[in-house]
Protein backbone atom coordinates (compact mmCIF):
# COMPACT_ATOMS: atom_id res chain seq x y z
CA UNK A 1 0.00 0.00 0.00
CA UNK A 2 0.95 3.19 -1.03
CA UNK A 3 0.29 6.08 1.52
CA UNK A 4 0.06 9.83 0.46
CA UNK A 5 0.15 12.48 2.36
CA UNK A 6 -1.43 15.89 0.89
CA UNK A 7 -2.95 19.16 2.20
CA UNK A 8 -6.57 19.45 2.13
CA UNK A 9 -7.39 18.16 -1.19
CA UNK A 10 -10.65 20.03 -1.07
CA UNK A 11 -9.19 23.56 -1.80
CA UNK A 12 -7.78 24.37 -5.57
CA UNK A 13 -4.59 24.74 -5.20
CA UNK A 14 -1.84 23.34 -7.59
CA UNK A 15 -0.51 21.04 -5.18
CA UNK A 16 -3.79 19.78 -4.27
CA UNK A 17 -4.86 18.94 -7.84
CA UNK A 18 -1.37 17.18 -8.41
CA UNK A 19 -1.85 15.27 -5.28
CA UNK A 20 -5.37 13.91 -6.36
CA UNK A 21 -4.01 13.46 -10.28
CA UNK A 22 -0.39 11.88 -8.49
CA UNK A 23 -3.31 8.95 -6.38
CA UNK A 24 -5.30 8.86 -9.87
CA UNK A 25 -2.00 7.66 -11.95
CA UNK A 26 -1.44 5.53 -9.35
CA UNK A 27 -4.46 3.53 -8.93
CA UNK A 28 -4.74 3.24 -12.65
CA UNK A 29 -1.51 0.78 -12.69
CA UNK A 30 -2.95 -0.95 -10.09
CA UNK A 31 -1.60 0.60 -7.05
CA UNK A 32 -3.54 0.49 -3.82
CA UNK A 33 -3.51 4.29 -2.32
CA UNK A 34 -4.52 5.71 0.61
CA UNK A 35 -4.50 9.42 0.56
CA UNK A 36 -4.97 11.25 4.50
CA UNK A 37 -4.91 15.02 4.86
CA UNK A 38 -4.95 17.14 7.73
CA UNK A 39 -8.46 19.00 7.18
CA UNK A 40 -10.17 21.59 9.67
CA UNK A 41 -12.21 19.51 11.93
CA UNK A 42 -14.95 22.37 13.13
CA UNK A 43 -14.50 25.99 12.97
CA UNK A 44 -11.71 28.48 14.44
CA UNK A 45 -8.65 27.64 16.10
CA UNK A 46 -10.10 24.86 17.89
CA UNK A 47 -10.78 23.05 14.53
CA UNK A 48 -7.77 23.63 13.10
CA UNK A 49 -6.50 22.12 16.22
CA UNK A 50 -8.49 18.99 15.96
CA UNK A 51 -8.07 18.68 12.54
CA UNK A 52 -4.76 17.94 12.57
CA UNK A 53 -4.97 15.30 15.96
CA UNK A 54 -7.41 13.71 13.72
CA UNK A 55 -4.80 13.34 10.86
CA UNK A 56 -2.16 12.29 13.32
CA UNK A 57 -4.32 9.28 14.00
CA UNK A 58 -4.96 8.65 11.07
CA UNK A 59 -1.37 8.41 10.14
CA UNK A 60 -0.57 6.60 13.34
CA UNK A 61 -3.16 4.00 12.01
CA UNK A 62 -2.10 3.79 8.12
CA UNK A 63 1.62 4.35 8.30
CA UNK A 64 2.54 0.67 9.56
CA UNK A 65 0.97 -0.70 6.82
CA UNK A 66 2.24 1.14 4.20
CA UNK A 67 5.29 -0.37 1.87
CA UNK A 68 6.30 3.59 0.85
CA UNK A 69 4.73 6.62 1.77
CA UNK A 70 4.78 9.57 -0.57
CA UNK A 71 4.38 13.27 1.21
CA UNK A 72 3.54 16.01 -1.29
CA UNK A 73 5.36 18.84 0.78
CA UNK A 74 8.13 19.04 2.32
CA UNK A 75 6.81 19.85 5.56
CA UNK A 76 3.96 17.09 5.96
CA UNK A 77 7.32 14.95 6.56
CA UNK A 78 7.69 16.06 10.20
CA UNK A 79 4.37 13.88 11.43
CA UNK A 80 5.90 10.88 9.56
CA UNK A 81 9.17 11.46 11.31
CA UNK A 82 7.58 11.68 14.79
CA UNK A 83 5.90 8.28 14.54
CA UNK A 84 9.47 6.71 13.21
CA UNK A 85 8.78 4.23 15.96
CA UNK A 86 5.96 2.82 13.69
CA UNK A 87 7.34 2.31 10.64
CA UNK A 88 8.10 -0.50 8.94
CA UNK A 89 12.11 -1.26 8.71
CA UNK A 90 11.83 -1.54 4.88
CA UNK A 91 9.02 1.16 4.17
CA UNK A 92 10.47 3.75 1.82
CA UNK A 93 10.36 7.53 2.56
CA UNK A 94 9.48 10.20 -0.84
CA UNK A 95 8.86 13.55 -0.83
CA UNK A 96 7.87 15.77 -3.86
CA UNK A 97 9.44 19.61 -3.88
CA UNK A 98 7.88 22.57 -5.63
CA UNK A 99 9.20 25.74 -5.53
CA UNK A 100 9.97 28.30 -2.97
CA UNK A 101 9.37 26.05 0.26
CA UNK A 102 12.53 24.27 -0.64
CA UNK A 103 14.42 27.56 -2.09
CA UNK A 104 17.05 29.71 -0.54
CA UNK A 105 16.65 30.07 3.73
CA UNK A 106 13.36 27.99 3.58
CA UNK A 107 15.58 24.71 2.74
CA UNK A 108 17.56 24.60 6.28
CA UNK A 109 13.84 24.06 8.11
CA UNK A 110 13.03 21.01 5.78
CA UNK A 111 16.75 19.68 5.23
CA UNK A 112 17.13 17.09 8.07
CA UNK A 113 13.71 15.87 7.23
CA UNK A 114 14.30 15.11 3.83
CA UNK A 115 18.01 14.36 4.22
CA UNK A 116 16.10 11.10 5.86
CA UNK A 117 14.26 10.43 2.99
CA UNK A 118 14.80 7.49 0.35
CA UNK A 119 13.76 9.67 -2.74
CA UNK A 120 12.78 13.28 -3.88
CA UNK A 121 11.05 14.07 -6.67
CA UNK A 122 11.08 18.10 -7.81
CA UNK A 123 8.44 19.63 -10.36
CA UNK A 124 11.32 21.00 -12.15
CA UNK A 125 15.31 20.88 -13.05
CA UNK A 126 15.62 24.12 -11.65
CA UNK A 127 14.03 23.43 -8.06
CA UNK A 128 15.88 20.26 -8.05
CA UNK A 129 19.75 22.08 -9.11
CA UNK A 130 18.64 24.80 -6.68
CA UNK A 131 18.66 21.62 -3.65
CA UNK A 132 21.45 19.81 -4.75
CA UNK A 133 23.25 22.78 -4.79
CA UNK A 134 23.41 22.90 -1.40
CA UNK A 135 25.65 20.85 1.08
CA UNK A 136 24.07 17.48 1.97
CA UNK A 137 24.23 14.09 1.02
CA UNK A 138 20.72 14.28 -0.76
CA UNK A 139 18.72 11.72 -1.62
CA UNK A 140 18.36 10.21 -5.10
CA UNK A 141 16.53 13.19 -6.93
CA UNK A 142 13.97 12.89 -9.39
CA UNK A 143 12.50 15.48 -11.81
CA UNK A 144 8.69 14.79 -12.40
CA UNK A 145 6.73 17.38 -14.55
CA UNK A 146 3.11 18.06 -13.10
CA UNK A 147 0.44 17.27 -15.51
CA UNK A 148 -2.09 19.58 -16.37
CA UNK A 149 -5.81 18.25 -17.17
CA UNK A 150 -7.81 21.62 -17.26
CA UNK A 151 -7.69 21.80 -21.01
CA UNK A 152 -8.75 19.05 -22.99
CA UNK A 153 -6.06 18.59 -25.44
CA UNK A 154 -7.83 16.58 -27.67
CA UNK A 155 -9.63 20.40 -28.65
CA UNK A 156 -8.49 22.88 -31.54
CA UNK A 157 -7.16 25.88 -30.19
CA UNK A 158 -9.36 28.69 -30.98
CA UNK A 159 -8.39 31.25 -33.46
CA UNK A 160 -6.06 34.16 -32.16
CA UNK A 161 -8.34 37.36 -31.02
CA UNK A 162 -8.01 40.06 -33.77
CA UNK A 163 -6.27 42.46 -30.91
CA UNK A 164 -3.87 41.81 -28.34
CA UNK A 165 -5.56 40.35 -25.43
CA UNK A 166 -3.01 39.37 -22.78
CA UNK A 167 -4.28 36.89 -19.84
CA UNK A 168 -2.58 36.48 -16.26
CA UNK A 169 -3.51 33.98 -14.10
CA UNK A 170 -2.17 34.32 -10.20
CA UNK A 171 -2.58 35.78 -6.74
CA UNK A 172 -2.46 39.08 -6.07
CA UNK A 173 -1.08 38.45 -2.72
CA UNK A 174 0.48 41.21 -0.93
CA UNK A 175 3.43 38.73 -0.11
CA UNK A 176 3.97 37.63 -3.11
CA UNK A 177 4.04 40.45 -5.36
CA UNK A 178 7.39 38.69 -7.56
CA UNK A 179 4.61 37.42 -9.64
CA UNK A 180 4.84 40.65 -12.19
CA UNK A 181 1.74 42.41 -12.26
CA UNK A 182 3.52 45.72 -11.34
CA UNK A 183 5.71 44.70 -13.81
CA UNK A 184 2.89 44.64 -16.81
CA UNK A 185 1.44 47.59 -15.39
CA UNK A 186 4.82 49.61 -15.97
CA UNK A 187 5.36 48.45 -19.14
CA UNK A 188 1.63 49.44 -19.86
CA UNK A 189 2.36 52.93 -18.33
CA UNK A 190 5.52 52.61 -20.73
CA UNK A 191 3.73 51.81 -23.95
CA UNK A 192 1.34 54.32 -23.46
CA UNK A 193 3.56 57.17 -22.36
CA UNK A 194 5.01 56.76 -25.78
CA UNK A 195 1.84 56.26 -27.33
CA UNK A 196 2.61 53.30 -28.57
CA UNK A 197 -0.31 50.81 -26.69
CA UNK A 198 -1.28 48.71 -29.45
CA UNK A 199 -4.85 49.49 -30.88
CA UNK A 200 -7.60 47.53 -29.20
CA UNK A 201 -5.11 45.66 -26.38
CA UNK A 202 -7.12 44.67 -23.28
CA UNK A 203 -4.56 42.85 -19.85
CA UNK A 204 -7.64 40.70 -18.13
CA UNK A 205 -6.23 39.59 -14.73
CA UNK A 206 -7.25 36.47 -12.83
CA UNK A 207 -7.12 35.95 -9.04
CA UNK A 208 -8.20 37.34 -6.09
CA UNK A 209 -5.92 38.40 -2.90
CA UNK A 210 -4.91 41.07 -0.19
CA UNK A 211 -3.13 42.82 -3.00
CA UNK A 212 -5.94 43.34 -5.60
CA UNK A 213 -7.47 46.46 -4.26
CA UNK A 214 -3.74 48.26 -4.12
CA UNK A 215 -3.26 47.34 -7.85
CA UNK A 216 -6.42 48.89 -8.72
CA UNK A 217 -5.71 51.69 -7.51
CA UNK A 218 -2.21 51.66 -9.52
CA UNK A 219 -4.04 51.08 -12.61
CA UNK A 220 -6.40 54.14 -12.06
CA UNK A 221 -3.62 56.02 -10.67
CA UNK A 222 -1.73 55.23 -14.63
CA UNK A 223 -4.40 56.07 -16.59
CA UNK A 224 -4.79 52.13 -17.69
CA UNK A 225 -8.12 51.48 -16.62
CA UNK A 226 -9.72 51.21 -19.88
CA UNK A 227 -7.01 48.34 -21.15
CA UNK A 228 -6.94 46.67 -17.54
CA UNK A 229 -9.81 44.29 -16.18
CA UNK A 230 -9.88 42.70 -13.10
CA UNK A 231 -11.93 39.30 -13.02
CA UNK A 232 -11.12 37.69 -9.31
CA UNK A 233 -11.50 34.36 -8.73
CA UNK A 234 -12.91 32.33 -11.24
CA UNK A 235 -14.43 28.72 -11.68
CA UNK A 236 -12.33 26.54 -13.87
CA UNK A 237 -15.44 26.63 -16.53
CA UNK A 238 -14.41 30.23 -17.35
CA UNK A 239 -10.90 29.75 -16.88
CA UNK A 240 -10.96 27.36 -19.56
CA UNK A 241 -12.44 29.99 -21.74
CA UNK A 242 -10.29 32.50 -20.79
CA UNK A 243 -7.45 30.22 -21.33
CA UNK A 244 -8.55 29.42 -25.56
CA UNK A 245 -9.50 32.97 -25.90
CA UNK A 246 -6.78 35.18 -24.91
CA UNK A 247 -3.67 35.87 -27.38
CA UNK A 248 -0.64 35.02 -24.45
CA UNK A 249 -0.62 33.96 -21.47
CA UNK A 250 1.42 36.90 -19.46
CA UNK A 251 3.16 35.93 -16.07
CA UNK A 252 6.29 37.26 -15.50
CA UNK A 253 7.05 35.59 -12.23
CA UNK A 254 10.65 36.33 -11.52
CA UNK A 255 13.02 34.27 -9.56
CA UNK A 256 15.02 35.68 -6.54
CA UNK A 257 16.66 35.13 -2.85
CA UNK A 258 16.36 38.16 -0.59
CA UNK A 259 19.12 39.24 1.22
CA UNK A 260 17.41 37.92 4.59
CA UNK A 261 17.09 34.33 2.57
CA UNK A 262 13.45 34.52 0.79
CA UNK A 263 13.38 33.49 -2.22
CA UNK A 264 10.34 33.69 -4.80
CA UNK A 265 9.51 32.40 -7.93
CA UNK A 266 7.48 29.77 -9.80
CA UNK A 267 8.40 26.26 -9.07
CA UNK A 268 6.84 24.90 -12.28
CA UNK A 269 3.88 26.79 -12.43
CA UNK A 270 0.91 25.00 -14.06
CA UNK A 271 -0.85 27.88 -15.90
CA UNK A 272 1.77 27.81 -18.13
CA UNK A 273 1.14 24.08 -19.10
CA UNK A 274 -2.56 25.04 -19.55
CA UNK A 275 -2.00 27.99 -21.38
CA UNK A 276 0.34 25.25 -23.52
CA UNK A 277 -2.59 23.00 -24.47
CA UNK A 278 -4.83 25.64 -24.77
CA UNK A 279 -2.54 26.99 -28.15
CA UNK A 280 -1.35 29.58 -26.28
CA UNK A 281 2.19 30.88 -25.99
CA UNK A 282 3.46 32.56 -22.68
CA UNK A 283 5.69 35.06 -21.59
CA UNK A 284 7.52 34.31 -18.58
CA UNK A 285 10.56 35.20 -17.07
CA UNK A 286 14.07 33.30 -17.48
CA UNK A 287 14.76 31.85 -14.40
CA UNK A 288 12.33 29.37 -12.70
CA UNK A 289 11.00 26.31 -12.74
CA UNK A 290 8.79 27.86 -16.02
CA UNK A 291 12.07 27.32 -18.06
CA UNK A 292 11.57 23.24 -17.99
CA UNK A 293 8.27 24.07 -19.77
CA UNK A 294 8.95 26.99 -21.89
CA UNK A 295 11.49 27.08 -25.27
CA UNK A 296 12.42 30.66 -25.74
CA UNK A 297 11.16 32.47 -29.13
CA UNK A 298 9.92 28.61 -30.28
CA UNK A 299 6.70 28.37 -27.34
CA UNK A 300 7.30 31.51 -25.59
CA UNK A 301 9.62 34.06 -24.57
CA UNK A 302 11.50 34.01 -21.84
CA UNK A 303 12.32 38.08 -20.64
CA UNK A 304 14.62 39.58 -18.03
CA UNK A 305 12.19 41.38 -15.27
CA UNK A 306 12.47 44.90 -16.60
CA UNK A 307 9.70 46.89 -17.93
CA UNK A 308 11.50 48.22 -20.91
CA UNK A 309 12.00 44.54 -22.45
CA UNK A 310 8.63 43.41 -21.74
CA UNK A 311 7.24 46.55 -23.47
CA UNK A 312 9.53 46.07 -26.35
CA UNK A 313 8.49 42.71 -26.72
CA UNK A 314 4.53 43.41 -26.28
CA UNK A 315 4.84 45.62 -29.03
CA UNK A 316 6.75 43.52 -31.39
CA UNK A 317 3.78 41.02 -31.06
CA UNK A 318 1.39 43.18 -31.82
CA UNK A 319 2.54 43.74 -34.95
CA UNK A 320 3.31 40.58 -35.67
CA UNK A 321 0.55 37.97 -34.78
CA UNK A 322 1.42 35.20 -37.03
CA UNK A 323 4.66 35.00 -34.59
CA UNK A 324 2.24 34.61 -32.11
CA UNK A 325 -0.07 32.17 -33.89
CA UNK A 326 3.20 30.14 -34.70
CA UNK A 327 4.73 29.96 -31.18
CA UNK A 328 1.25 29.38 -29.64
CA UNK A 329 1.34 25.96 -32.20
CA UNK A 330 4.52 24.94 -30.92
CA UNK A 331 3.70 25.54 -27.60
CA UNK A 332 0.25 22.96 -28.06
CA UNK A 333 2.72 20.40 -29.90
CA UNK A 334 5.31 20.61 -27.15
CA UNK A 335 2.72 20.07 -24.72
CA UNK A 336 1.05 17.26 -25.85
CA UNK A 337 3.89 15.29 -26.51
CA UNK A 338 6.23 15.87 -23.47
CA UNK A 339 3.99 17.17 -20.91
CA UNK A 340 0.81 14.98 -20.98
CA UNK A 341 -0.78 12.42 -17.97
CA UNK A 342 1.22 9.51 -20.32
CA UNK A 343 4.47 11.02 -19.64
CA UNK A 344 3.58 12.00 -15.97
CA UNK A 345 2.55 8.54 -15.43
CA UNK A 346 6.18 7.18 -16.65
CA UNK A 347 7.93 9.48 -14.64
CA UNK A 348 6.63 9.08 -11.54
CA UNK A 349 6.70 5.28 -11.05
CA UNK A 350 9.94 5.54 -12.54
CA UNK A 351 10.72 8.22 -9.93
CA UNK A 352 8.83 5.60 -7.09
CA UNK A 353 10.50 2.24 -8.54
CA UNK A 354 7.14 1.02 -8.75
CA UNK A 355 7.90 -0.01 -12.67
CA UNK A 356 7.50 -3.84 -13.07
CA UNK A 357 5.83 -4.81 -9.51
CA UNK A 358 3.01 -3.81 -7.84
CA UNK A 359 2.82 -3.01 -3.96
Amino acid sequence: MILLLSFDVRRRGGIERLSLQTRTTLERQGQLVRLICPQRWGPGPLGRLCGRLRFLVQLAWWLPQAQLVLSMHALLLRPVLWLTSLRPQNQRLHCWLHGIEVWGAALEGVRPALLRCDGLIASSRFSRDQVLSQPGQWPATAVVHPMADLIDGKKQPVPLPASLTLLTVARMDSGERYKGHRLVLSALALLRHKGDLPPGLQWRIVGGGDDQAALEAETESLDLAPWVRFLGSIEDQQLRQELRHCSLLLLPSAFSIEPDGRACGEGFGIVYLEAAQAGRACIACCEGGQTDLIVDGETGWLIEPSEHTLAQLLSRLAEQPKLLASAGHAARARALSEFDQRCFASALTKSLNLQMQHL
